[in-house]
């Protein structure tokens, strides 16, 4: 019984972890910024890691979708908006949902273009449909482009968050060794 849903382990811990850190303001830890891209590329490399080699028309359309994906990722990031609380010392960045929705919606479609291609889990030979058959290189290689596409838009979206908050992070420290208190006078005894 749980092996039946095993298969959809991955896919459900991919979406939850996009929703979780997609859809609320969040501090921005300079320091561990580019975790989050790093895991995305991590659960896309085991996701791709499953398809066959690739042409040379999928690797072209794999590059093309990288490259856009990180362009796509930089121009978004100009749109989040950054703030400084100089009491508390954080950065705080409110994410797109235009972001967050581009990137599940490209996991989605790329378990979901296994599923149709494979068969349910679990259910010996897949039954696949005559469309799937003929086109089956076609809709494999543009699921793992959109995935590669959506990973990419998260490393350009944190190269540039990483950039925007250089400034910021040297204004914090300013204020910090401003706002520092005079060490207290000797005491005669």
């Amino acid at each position: 019984m749980i092996s039946e849903f095993l298969p959809y382990l991955g896919p459900a811990l991919a979406l939850m972890f996009i929703f979780r850190r997609g859809l609320k303001p969040r501090r921005v830890k300079v320091n561990s910024l580019w975790r989050t891209p790093i895991i995305y590329g991590v659960l896309a490399f085991l996701t791709l890691s499953r398809s066959h080699a690739p042409s040379l028309v999928a690797l072209s359309s794999y590059a093309l979708a990288t490259v856009a994906g990180g362009a796509l990722g930089w121009f978004t990031a100009q749109h989040a908006e950054l703030t400084l609380d100089k009491e508390n010392g954080t950065i705080m960045s409110q994410p797109t949902r235009i972001g967050t929705a581009i990137t599940a919606a490209a996991f989605i479609l790329k378990f979901a273009i296994d599923f149709y291609m494979n068969g349910a889990p679990g259910n010996g030979a897949p039954n696949l449909h005559p469309f799937a058959i003929r086109h089956a290189a076609g809709i494999n290689v543009f699921g793992n482009a959109l995935l590669l596409l959506a990973v990419a838009r998260t490393f350009g979206n944190t190269a540039h968050m990483w950039i925007r908050t250089r400034p910021l992070v040297e204004l914090l420290a300013k204020h910090r060794a401003n706002s520092t208190p005079p060490a207290p006078p000797p005491t005669s005894t």
